[in-house]
């Protein structure tokens, strides 16, 4: 073996152990987060209900411990026949990526590393990309990259879109805003998030067939939810995302988390038209109401779904014909190792139908929604999930999952899987 090949061997070394110490230490810090955050929650008590699950997506269901597989495992257009399909495919499939954001005017014009990221990634397959932050003097109309991150990351030696940059959309914010993310005062998300559809509605509604939240924190897999969403009718009022049961038992909404969610053309119409006349509340008596009002606070994902709701849409299961979820809401390692056994009081797990599965099989193949990554890593994830073989990239990290997760199970003396 040359010096060359050596040397490569050993930083690839370097880089998985660096990459394990992270992932044990984020798998750690979710599960504690999981198992204390439900006794933090303050909830509305609503009567006690019997739980109704939405409509799959995908069709027919089948027993969560099959070992069927699917058809073309890991390669486009491989999905369960979905809803309520088109006969006629002849609509348009066009994506427009709305991204809410705390940015100023000047960090807007020296440069925020995310939006770089996103532009050099997954942004510019987009058919429409908009940036939505709070209005103030001097914001630029357009986000432009400033450096290298946005230019052709894979020496593909094609341009990369992304370097035109994207429009940036001044909301006007009845209440303050805060850049400090340690600071949960300030943190109105809900705000910027249904103002941001109701400008989306006056002046952007039918540009395309599909309209998305994306946290800037947020990996999508463009051509996956394109592949997904193709045999759908748009005009059906759809909700789609990772579907959350937390306050289903006591009479509230399922609804989405994790960094994206997905609204038909057909939701928009409605849903936008509802956020022009919103009641404002404030206080933090108002942050869990039941009602559909402007509130206080960053429960955008609630507020969402209980406005929804009102109009009489609720959220699709969007997992596939395995109960694989497509949209995850944490990092994919700390989500692979997400046990119902070990925390089944934690808020994720809390009115989850019991046929969705978890650990190995938690996770689609055609995932959509990578959730709570630093932008740096869409480099990463690219590399390893489109420019590699899809199915090859995700294999690997399973591989490495199941290692690991025997050798943390021998360190706290727990009997082998």
């Amino acid at each position: 073996m040359g010096l060359r090949a050596q040397q490569s061997r050993f930083s690839w070394v370097q880089v998985g152990i660096l990459l394990l110490l992270t992932n044990i230490l984020t798998a750690w810090t979710v599960q504690n987060w999981l198992q204390n955050s439900s006794q933090a929650v303050q909830t509305t008590a609503w009567p006690a209900v019997q739980v109704q699950y939405p409509a799959a997506l995908s069709t027919p269901r089948v027993e969560a411990k099959t070992t069927a597989k699917p058809v073309n495992r890991g390669k486009p257009g491989s999905y369960a026949l979905p809803l309520e399909p088109v006969p006629e495919i002849s609509h348009r499939n066009r994506v427009y990526c709305m991204i809410p954001a705390s940015a100023t005017a000047a960090q807007l014009r020296s440069g925020v590393r995310a939006f770089d990221f996103i532009l050099s990634t997954w942004g510019p397959r987009c058919d429409i990309i908009k940036i939505f932050v709070g209005k103030e003097p001097n914001l630029p109309d357009k986000y432009i990259p400033n450096n290298h991150r946005a230019k052709d990351l894979f020496k593909t030696g094609r341009e990369n879109p992304g370097e035109k940059g994207a429009p940036v959309v001044g909301i006007e914010m009845r209440r303050s805003e805060c850049h400090d993310r340690g600071r949960g005062d300030c943190r109105n998300i809900w705000e910027k998030v249904w103002r941001s559809w109701a400008w989306v509605w006056k002046h952007d509604l039918g540009t395309a067939e599909w309209y998305l939240k994306v946290d800037p924190d947020t990996y999508l897999f463009v051509h996956n939810l394109k592949d997904m969403l193709r045999p759908l009718d748009p005009t059906q009022k759809l909700y789609l995302g990772h579907n959350v049961y937390q306050h289903v038992p006591r009479g509230g909404p399922i609804f989405n988390q994790g960094g994206a969610s997905v609204f038909s053309q057909g939701t928009m119409e409605v849903m936008g038209a509802r956020f022009q006349n919103m009641e404002s509340r404030f206080g933090a008596q108002h942050v869990w109401s039941s009602d559909c009002v402007d509130r206080d606070g960053a429960q955008e994902e609630w507020g969402t779904a209980i406005c929804l709701r009102s109009l009489n849409i609720t959220a699709t299961d969007t997992a596939d014909e395995r109960h694989r979820e497509r949209f995850i809401p944490f990092q994919l390692m700390a989500h692979l190792r997400l046990l119902r056994k070990d925390g089944p009081d934690g808020w994720y797990w809390q009115g989850k139908p019991d046929y969705v599965t978890d650990g190995i099989d938690c996770c689609a193949d055609d995932l959509i929604a990578l959730h709570s990554y630093k932008a740096e890593s869409f480099q990463d994830i690219s590399r390893w999930f489109e420019y590699e073989h899809f199915e090859a990239g995700y294999q690997r990290l399973k591989r490495k999952l199941d290692s690991t997760v025997e050798e943390l199970r021998s360190l706290k003396g727990l009997p082998s899987n």
